[in-house]
């Protein structure tokens, strides 16, 4: 009996391995080349990243417009966002910019100790590396993720911190003046709702956390009325909301407690359905992307964990 069990034990590490290491052999001489749709190239994405949010305080009385953009017809949004089992920042991060999971990317912690960002890029890789040019900016909060995701992959990435409000002014003279550059794609990273958290705690009920949200709200209802007012201008935008975790008392360790594990997703585009019988993670905002911009690379197709939401 005790030799069966044996085999059985060994046969079961042999599957999780061929499962681990499945894809490696999936992808294994496909074509590296980046291919895209001339139609949709020209297409605008903003991504919106705010750390911290726990699904639950997005409420009228605390984030009307977040809130209210949760009733808006022409937006998709899920306050079941699952993030990655690692709880921390660095992980949840990285598999929201290249659309891998943890285990994939290598990035296990808020160290960053030693990413496999070489064969699983961020996004702004392949904006990068196809024959057409677009104008790629990263305005981050909180500086790891310029200094180990986006660094080296986007035209515009300041090299220090910046508050909440300089990423949100930032993004703001970027919009309407192009200034510094010109933005195509544009992601931004607010943080400061994560520091109240962990401060003073994640709840609606906490002064401090709920008006930083509030905050945050003001900065993309105001960034949003930019894009709609591009919009009318005829500039195709997509509009995507993302957080990496969320949080309980002051902390988000636990993997398993509902208001750490489920954070929110936004998606709004005018003229787009989103599909509603999907479970988002982490890895779905890059195909998302992908998508929407028509950009096509057998390569990451095989890697990625992620499906776009995009119908």
């Amino acid at each position: 009996m005790k030799y069966i069990f044996f085999l059985f034990f060994c046969l079961f590490l042999s599957t999780c391995c061929v499962c681990e290491d499945d894809y490696m052999l999936r992808c294994q001489g496909l074509p590296e080349n980046i291919e895209f749709d001339e139609n949709r190239i020209n297409k605008k994405v903003i991504v919106i990243g705010v750390d911290g949010i726990r699904s639950d305080v997005v409420q009228e009385s605390i984030s009307p417009f977040l809130f209210g953009l949760t009733q808006n017809l022409d937006t998709y949004f899920t306050d079941s966002h699952i993030v990655e089992g690692n709880t921390s920042s660095g992980p949840n991060w990285s598999s929201i910019l290249t659309g891998v999971h943890m285990n994939k990317h290598n990035v296990l912690g808020n160290d960053f100790n030693n990413p496999n960002f070489t064969e699983f890029p961020p996004f702004f890789y392949f904006l990068e590396n196809i024959e057409h040019e677009i104008h790629t900016v990263s305005l981050v909060n909180w500086l790891p993720i310029q200094t180990h995701i986006t660094a080296n992959f986007v035209d515009y990435g300041p090299e220090e911190s910046l508050s909440d409000f300089e990423v949100y002014n930032s993004c703001k003279e970027i919009l309407t003046n192009n200034n510094p550059v010109q933005g195509d794609v544009i992601f931004l990273q607010f943080d400061e709702l994560d520091g109240a958290g962990h401060s003073f705690g994640f709840s609606a009920d906490v002064e401090e956390y709920s008006s930083t949200l509030s905050t945050i709200d003001n900065y993309i209802e105001d960034l949003f009325n930019i894009i709609q007012d591009k919009r009318t201008n005829s500039e195709d935008w997509l509009v995507l909301i993302v957080s990496d975790h969320g949080g309980d008392g002051t902390g988000h360790g636990d993997a398993n407690n509902p208001h750490i594990n489920k954070t929110v997703f936004y998606a709004n585009h005018p003229n787009l359905n989103f599909i509603d019988y999907h479970i988002t993670s982490m890895a779905d905002l890059v195909p998302t992307i992908f998508s929407f911009l028509g950009i096509y690379s057998e390569q990451y197709l095989c890697k990625t964990d992620g499906v776009s939401i995009i119908e």
